[in-house]
């Protein structure tokens, strides 16, 4: 992606024209410089068309002209003022960014109730769940392997012991030489996954890379936020950490770990709220809970290809609550 596209697909974002894929696209280089350039936008928030300024400067330096221009007094959204600004200081020559270090680079998306799967060209193999993309490299395997993952997918790597294959999610880094594993990482979700089927892996936080784990087969790392209630485990910052060795075989964990890869929603010991989350991505619905009542409520289950309204009167089968869906929201109270 040269300059003259991150633009565009920048100003795309910002008249919200852009694809699903685009705005993911966008929303995933966004999240690997939220740190770097701080939590708080100065005030005012920039304008655009001074960001634009900036960036138009050196690209008429370049030749590169014309760039494309906004419309007049529009401001940039509070949460994208260092999206803009991260624009303009990479295009200075002051900071790197991904896609010019890696031209010609490829996403894969998983939409919202849909799954997806994509062969790379190292030949490893990833199926995306629902509301998930990944990021890659076109020529990927010639300088290296690395992909960048937002939501969850279940990986078999081809083996090669010289070009580690690592994953990048807003908090972590796994590291793989050869090996077949489902990793979570919801930003949305209380914990993240890892579980590994068979090789060998080593997870670590990104901001954190002194706190690792090596997985060896059967073995998941649950790493939960330190908000979450009843969250317990090696404290490893933000999160706590805990190691589950589960009793199955490989051929089992490959089941239970990605159901999901055959269209089944299987869910374990989980709240209202945890299980109303992923509703929402399998089902392409917004679901607001009105009483917190409701979370004293545990749920285990599986569901296969019903619909969202088969689904909540099966869950009125074991609470007591009442649904209203308007639209693409649904209002669940008891």
């Amino acid at each position: 992606m040269n300059d003259q596209q991150l633009l565009q697909l920048l100003d795309k974002y910002l008249r919200n024209a852009c694809t699903p894929e685009e705005k993911m696209l966008l929303e995933s280089w966004y999240e690997r410089y939220e740190s770097p350039l701080g939590d708080v936008a100065p005030e005012p928030a920039p304008r655009l068309t001074a960001v634009y300024d900036s960036i138009a400067a050196r690209l008429r330096e370049e030749g590169e002209f014309p760039v494309p221009e906004p419309a007049p007094g529009r401001r940039l959204a509070p949460r994208w003022w260092k999206a803009a600004a991260a624009a303009a200081i990479l295009i200075a020559g002051t900071a790197t960014f991904w896609f010019t270090r890696q031209p010609a680079m490829l996403v894969a998306t998983a939409p919202a109730g849909n799954s997806s799967f994509v062969e790379l060209p190292d030949g490893s193999r990833v199926w995306l769940n629902v509301r998930s993309s990944l990021e890659y490299a076109k020529d990927m395997g010639k300088n290296g392997r690395e992909v960048y993952l937002r939501g969850e997918g279940y990986f078999e790597v081809s083996p090669n012991q010289k070009q580690p294959f690592i994953i990048h999610t807003h908090d972590l880094s796994v590291q793989v030489l050869g090996t077949s594993f489902n990793l979570k990482a919801y930003d949305e979700d209380a914990a993240l996954e890892t579980t590994l089927v068979d090789g060998k892996i080593a997870v670590a936080l990104r901001n954190q890379p002194a706190q690792r784990q090596l997985l060896s087969p059967g073995q998941k790392l649950l790493l939960t936020r330190k908000a979450t209630p009843g969250a317990q485990g090696q404290d490893w910052g933000a999160f706590y950490a805990l190691l589950e060795n589960t009793p199955n075989t490989i051929k089992d964990t490959i089941v239970t770990e990605s159901l999901w890869r055959k269209g089944r929603l299987q869910f374990r010991d989980q709240s209202f709220t945890e299980l109303a989350k992923t509703m929402e991505r399998w089902y392409d619905k917004r679901i607001i809970i009105r009483d917190a009542s409701l979370n004293d409520n545990r749920f285990s289950g599986e569901f296969r290809k019903e619909d969202i309204t088969r689904a909540l009167k099966a869950l009125q089968l074991i609470a007591n609550f009442t649904y209203d869906m308007r639209g693409d929201t649904v209002f669940i109270q008891q």
